[in-house]
């Protein structure tokens, strides 16, 4: 195994780079916006419209990779990323910044699709759950990492644009002089969400409820942490911390739900959750500390809640069908992940920046009574599979499902 991640180590640095530079872009770019004075619905815009191209190129990239091959592409749209992040600062304005985060959002899907599909085509079936779990470590690290970066420069000037620059073409060099070659194309089979809502009505609303929720919080928390005078230091470690929660909680919650009906298992999660964005509304006013360890169950709790619903979907299918299945759940993510800024953005205007988290608070509480509902219709699976730690959602492709352990390998 060991000798395969040191194949692989072109691209896993080369991730880093790219994992830094994303995390610091998104906290940078709201941040920018909310000092600027952007309305708080434009920002929303803004942010959907990067989920809605991230999106665009998960379901059509395969096209775009099998044309140009998985280099090429990955060093075309890298360099489109560092274009963006440098055009940014030049041209402040919303009609600017919409049709940009667009290309910024299709762009890093391009680039995580190349490097997922790599590493899912160069780890064998014994060693590819050990690469998955080396992936997710760096995944989440990285990007939890790229919030700290915010600490070198101000986000009202130009320094820290060019620094998120400098990381997209810095992820450029190892992989352009790695010496492992790139695998055949992948890709995932897809399954349309009306089938996958039949399959599994908890796995579909459970995708999307995470993705009505983690976007707006991952894309708006820097705003939310600028209104109540956390200032860029106090943003920064509010992210961070935020992030380091998912990165702490996600296994121990997710081993509970091996043990236990995992719908009953994400009732508790959601709930817990609704409970932490209502308390949010109200430490806010109490200082940094309540705000930060607050953020720390939001971030845990918030973070488990997809890969429960993958599980539960994944106990209800077929070995061969997980992988349409898991591309399907990741698409349902998708999807709420790019209207729900716009609404969690209309929240903070109509009740300031505590707005964000009753939003939020609003959705796992219609998940958990969804849920609840479904316990009452269905039994539980008699058999179920093994919860796998899921690697940022927002930060990763349909692709990566071929490297979860309970897929079959993709042909």
């Amino acid at each position: 195994m060991y000798r395969e991640i040191l194949a692989l180590g072109a691209l896993m640095v080369g991730m880093c780079g790219l994992l830094l530079g994303n995390g610091l872009f998104g906290t940078l770019t709201a941040l920018r916006m909310a000092e600027d004075g952007f309305d708080p619905t434009i920002i929303g815009v803004v942010l959907s419209c990067h989920s809605i191209g991230f999106i665009v190129g998960c379901l059509y990239g395969q096209q775009v990779i099998q044309r140009t091959g998985h280099i090429r592409c990955f060093t075309a749209f890298a360099a489109i990323l560092a274009v963006v992040c440098l055009v940014l600062p030049m041209m402040v304005e919303w009609y600017t910044w919409i049709p940009l985060r667009l290309v910024f959002g299709f762009s890093s899907a391009m680039v995580f699709m190349v490097a997922e599909s790599w590493l899912t085509g160069a780890a064998s079936s014994e060693t590819k759950g050990r690469v998955f779990a080396v992936y997710m470590v760096i995944n989440k690290g990285s990007f939890g990492a790229g919030q700290l970066l915010l600490l070198l420069g101000d986000p009202s000037g130009d320094r820290l644009f060019m620094l998120t620059a400098i990381l997209f073409g810095l992820c450029l060099v190892p992989i352009a002089l790695g010496s492992k070659g790139a695998p055949p194309n992948i890709d995932a089979e897809r399954i349309g969400l009306r089938d996958l809502y039949r399959h599994s009505p908890v796995g579909v609303v459970g995708a999307a409820a995470a993705g009505f929720t983690n976007a707006p919080l991952m894309g708006l928390g820097p705003v939310f942490g600028a209104e109540i005078g956390l200032g860029v230091e106090g943003v920064s470690y509010f992210m961070a911390i935020f992030l380091l929660g998912g990165l702490a909680l996600q296994i121990p919650i997710g081993r509970l739900s091996d043990k236990y009906d995992r719908r009953g298992v994400l009732i508790g999660v959601a709930v817990a959750s609704a409970v932490a964005c209502a308390g949010m509304t109200v430490l806010s006013t109490l200082g940094t500390w309540p705000i930060l360890v607050t953020s720390f169950a939001i971030g845990g709790l918030s973070a488990v809640v997809y890969p429960i619903a993958m599980a539960h979907a994944n106990d209800h299918a077929n070995p061969e069908a997980m992988v349409s299945i898991m591309a399907g759940l990741l698409l349902a993510f998708g999807v709420g992940a790019s209207i729900s800024p716009f609404f969690a953005a209309l929240a903070m205007k109509w009740a300031g920046p505590v707005g964000l988290y009753l939003y939020c608070a609003v959705i796992y509480a219609s998940l958990a009574g969804f849920t609840l509902y479904r316990r009452t219709r269905r039994a539980p699976a008699p058999e179920t599979t093994d919860f796998v730690a899921q690697p940022q959602t927002s930060q990763s492709s349909a692709v990566v499902v071929g490297l979860d352990p309970r897929a079959d390998d993709i042909e």
